[in-house]
Parts: C-alpha cells; sequence; structure tokens
C-alpha cells in the first residue's frame, strides 16, 4: 500500500492557508475600547446605518457598505482557496495550481497592505491583521520555496517509509 507526500514547502503553503481562514476569527483593531474581528465587521456592515458613526470619513452608504464587507470576506475566502489549492498542487496540475496559489496568497496580502493605511482614527492594529500578512507571505515562502527548489522524483512511500519512484 502506499501514499501520495506532500513537499515540507507545500506544507508551509497550507499552514499559511489555515492560518489566513482563522484570522478572519482574530481580533483586527481596537476603536473606542472595542476589539473588532473579520467576524464582527461582516456582521456589523451588514447594517449600513452605523457605519458613519465609526468611520466618520465614509458617505455610510449602502454600496460603500457592501464593498467593505467584501473585502472582510475575501480574506477567509482566498485561505480556502489557498488551501484546496496547495493541497491539490502536490499532485495533479501543478502549474494551474500553483498559479492559483500565488494569486489567492498575493490579493489578501496588497489588500492588507491598502487596508492598514486606512483604519479608522485612533484605531490599532490588532493580531489578526498581522496574522494575514504573516500567513500569506507564509503561503508565498512555500510555494516559493515548492517552485525554486530543486527537481524531484515524482513519487510515493509505501507503509514502510521506502520511497516507490514512478517513471513518467
Amino acid at each position: 500500500m502506499s501514499y501520495p507526500c506532500l513537499s515540507l514547502p507545500r506544507v508551509l503553503a497550507l499552514l499559511g492557508s489555515a492560518l489566513l481562514v482563522s484570522a478572519f476569527f482574530m481580533p483586527w483593531f481596537s476603536s473606542q475600547g472595542l476589539l473588532l474581528s473579520g467576524q464582527f465587521l461582516h456582521l456589523f456592515l451588514s447594517n449600513p446605518g452605523d457605519l458613519r458613526r465609526y468611520l466618520p470619513g465614509s458617505s455610510g452608504s449602502p454600496g460603500e457598505a457592501q464593498l467593505l464587507r467584501a473585502l472582510v470576506d475575501l480574506f477567509p475566502a482566498c485561505g480556502a482557496v489557498a488551501f484546496l489549492a496547495a493541497l491539490a498542487g502536490g499532485s495533479v496540475w501543478r502549474r494551474a495550481m500553483n498559479i492559483i496559489l500565488g494569486l489567492a496568497a498575493a490579493i489578501p496580502l496588497i489588500g492588507w497592505a491598502v487596508g492598514i493605511t486606512r483604519l479608522p482614527p485612533g484605531a490599532n492594529p490588532e493580531v489578526g491583521l498581522w496574522v494575514i500578512a504573516c500567513a500569506s507571505l507564509g503561503v508565498l515562502v512555500g510555494l516559493a520555496l515548492d517552485a525554486l527548489g530543486p527537481p524531484r522524483a515524482r513519487g510515493q512511500y509505501n507503509t514502510q517509509g521506502v520511497e516507490e519512484v514512478r517513471q513518467r
């Protein structure tokens, strides 16, 4: 009996993508004595009436609230896509999965870089925002190490831990 294995850089990408999803539930920033997580922001932005009170520079329109909610939901969605692409890329459609994995990690990193500069006045970044950045970087580093690493024979390990190399 044999089973497929994943390379260590691919496992790093899997770990980063799982952390990207879990960051949704961590505190992102604190404002006016409240810790705000991605989950709270998702629920808060479903009712745009209070948006202007907490974000004085915003218009408070339903369209703006929907765009902000989509941005909040983008982070865990990209994490889930990255997880599936990292897992699938270890065995099939490697090049296509690597492209998807790179995009699923770069998009949240770019969103974080833009969003960290646009926090509400007086808000302090919390652990969730830093986990988003570090997890996205972890996925990209894992992808780079996997793509630029030494060529490997594609094989499977049997139940005794001995690699059985298949010729392709």
